[in-house]
């Protein structure tokens, strides 16, 4: 039997995939011919304990999730509920949440700190504030749509119409005036904020 060489180096982050608890690879420990695998010395962060785990048992620990796609078993990362609170969860924890948590990651409600769950709360009602005062998603053929910009250089809101382009993700009105009251209702700080993501 030919030996592979080992998945992991010495001081490669690791987690056990049953636990998820995070480890440093110390040392190769040996080579498992039943197995047809490495086992591992490892050491927690926070402990100068020594575990030994087989290569079975590990995977490639990435620090920090760079979007919701790289998220692994034992991960922080949280919802919004259906009342719109936020709720705290770690990714894969029980096998009975994780085909509901991938499906939430699919509709995009699935999100790395809590503040970026926030901020889409309020951009969710900001938004349906906008349809509630006339605005509407689809593009009225054929006849004036009139719909927000910002202009970064200004940093105005400015208020533009299209008969034949639909602009991806916009809110459209049947009226200038309509939708001049809808920005009054509710802001323009609030609608730079939560629509076009400016900070103030």
């Amino acid at each position: 039997m030919e030996i592979k060489d080992p998945k992991f180096k010495e001081g490669q982050k690791v987690r056990d995939i049953e636990d998820g608890d995070i480890y440093t690879v110390v040392e190769i420990n040996r080579y498992s011919f039943s197995g047809n695998e490495y086992w591992y010395d490892l050491e927690a962060d926070r402990k100068k304990y020594i575990y030994t785990r087989p290569e079975s048992k590990l995977e490639t620990y990435i620090d920090k999730p760079k979007s919701v796609w790289n998220l692994q078993n034992g991960d922080k990362c949280f919802f919004i509920a259906s009342d719109g609170r936020v709720l705290s969860e770690t990714w894969g924890n029980y096998t009975s949440h994780l085909p509901v948590q991938i499906e939430n990651r699919k509709l995009g409600n699935c999100f790395l700190t809590k503040e970026e769950a926030e901020f889409e709360v309020e951009r969710r009602k900001v938004e349906t504030e906008m349809i509630r005062l006339g605005g509407h998603r689809s593009l009225k053929l054929r006849t004036k749509n009139y719909f927000i910009t910002h202009e970064h250089v200004s940093g105005n809101i400015l208020r533009n119409s299209t008969k034949l382009i639909d602009y991806q993700g916009s809110i459209y009105f049947d009226s200038e005036e309509e939708l001049k009251e809808a920005v009054e209702t509710i802001g323009e700080d609030r609608a730079e904020r939560y629509i076009f993501g400016v900070e103030s």
